[in-house]
């Protein structure tokens, strides 16, 4: 007897499973697309602003230890390297020559063999950079700084994590509904796109992404906001820092006032623009009388004092259009851009001489009087280059030192 068995019906997928299936496939597919894309933007801003970062610290570095290297002093300029670079993300440096020869190393305590999967991402997302060394306007060596990239990959694996449990709480709101999901989830990823194109394409470190609903979202918006300002903070820092150091740069840092540099710069700028207007200028070159004495009888801290008090003296007899600079040790410079007469001139040297030959009186309730040579020249009568006119400036400046001191010299 034959028994006919009935034929099981296929299992076949409920129309819920199918659309909660093929909606997942979407989102995940459009989701994925869009955390390549925002990753991708994000890794590319990082990367950037850190080589810029980088190439900052290089150049501040370079203007740091320019000196240092030109007289060939390789302890200041290892101690100036490991002042400002152990505390920044850099992993090396090396000064090197302009005949390729090398001059110097810095290494962070911190580096390790390039053996790790980390280290080697590192190499592959940044580049070591370099910068030119000069002094006087003449490239004399070369800086090249290796980062070090903890930072960005910290930032890089909040980013991977985040996006990880945004993912996780993406599949379990679509199984509650998706259609629910998607308008939860589109409205803050279009903003965090929309605020990563604008901190890319503006540099505008301000920006920041609104609450979301989702916490999975808003830890993202949190750690993302919170990368923002680090951004915003390290851009703040490093505008602060290349200020102060180009202020540095160009200060006397005992006296405040200009020092050489600025003043060959600013004297070859008049001189160049005194030529095209066919105009005239003037220095005056000062320095100390029996200065030496000032510090072999009270010491070095009363010298400093004494340049302090004959700095303030020199500058608060001259206009707001003259410029003073320390050139070194007791010696100071005058430029006079303008068109003066002789007369003025000697007028102004007899006035800073009575000013400076006043009683100077010390912390210790001493006083000390000092004296002053000056030596005076003037374009284009006395020199048609900076060379000419300082050299003849120091020329008549010894004039006034052979005959007697404490007097003024115009050749």
């Amino acid at each position: 007897m034959n028994v006919l068995r009935k034929e099981k019906a296929p299992r076949l997928p409920s129309l819920q499973r199918i659309y909660i299936r093929s909606t997942l496939v979407v989102l995940l597919i459009s989701i994925l697309s869009l955390a390549i894309i925002i990753g991708g933007l994000g890794m590319k801003q990082l990367t950037a602003f850190a080589q810029m970062n980088l190439q900052l610290v290089a150049r501040s570095t370079a203007v740091t230890i320019e000196a240092a290297v030109f007289f060939d002093d390789k302890e200041i300029v290892a101690e100036q390297l490991e002042h400002l670079l152990s505390d920044v993300d850099v992993v090396q440096a090396r000064v090197t020559l302009l005949n390729g020869d090398h001059y110097i190393s810095w290494k962070s305590e911190q580096a390790t063999e390039s053996s790790r999967v980390s280290d080697k991402l590192i190499h592959w997302l940044l580049k070591p950079e370099s910068a030119p060394i000069a002094m006087q306007q003449q490239n004399i060596a070369t800086i090249t700084l290796w980062p070090k990239g903890e930072r960005i990959l910290l930032f890089m694996s909040y980013g991977f994590i985040s996006l990880l449990f945004s993912l996780g709480g993406t599949l379990a709101l679509l199984i509650l509904g998706t259609r629910h999901l998607h308008r939860l989830m589109s409205k803050p990823l279009l903003e965090l796109a929309m605020v990563t194109s604008k901190v890319r394409t503006q540099r505008d470190f301000s920006q920041r992404v609104s609450r979301s609903k989702i916490a999975e979202i808003d830890q993202l918006r949190i750690d993302f906001n919170a990368l923002l300002d680090e951004l915003n903070q390290w851009q703040t820092t490093v505008e602060a820092a290349h200020t102060e150091l180009q202020q540095h740069a160009y200060s006397d840092s005992l006296t405040g006032i200009r020092n050489r540099s600025f003043f060959e710069k600013a004297l070859h700028r008049a001189v160049e623009r005194a030529q095209r207007q066919s105009s005239e200028l003037s220095i005056l070159y000062i320095d100390g009388d029996g200065f030496k004495a000032v510090n072999d009888t009270y010491g070095h801290a009363a010298g400093d004092d004494v340049l302090k008090a004959l700095a303030h003296r020199i500058q608060q007899n001259l206009r707001a259009t003259d410029l003073v600079a320390r050139l070194g040790g007791d010696e100071f410079c005058i430029l006079i851009d303008a068109a003066e007469s002789a007369e003025n001139i000697e007028q102004l040297c007899e006035k800073l001489i009575a000013q400076v030959s006043q009683p100077i009186t010390l912390p210790d309730q001493s006083s000390v009087t000092i004296s002053i040579s000056i030596g005076v020249a003037r374009f284009p009568i006395h020199g048609g280059s900076v060379e000419e006119l300082m050299q003849a400036a120091d020329t008549a400046m010894y004039q006034v030192k052979g005959s007697g001191r404490n007097g003024y010299s115009l050749p």
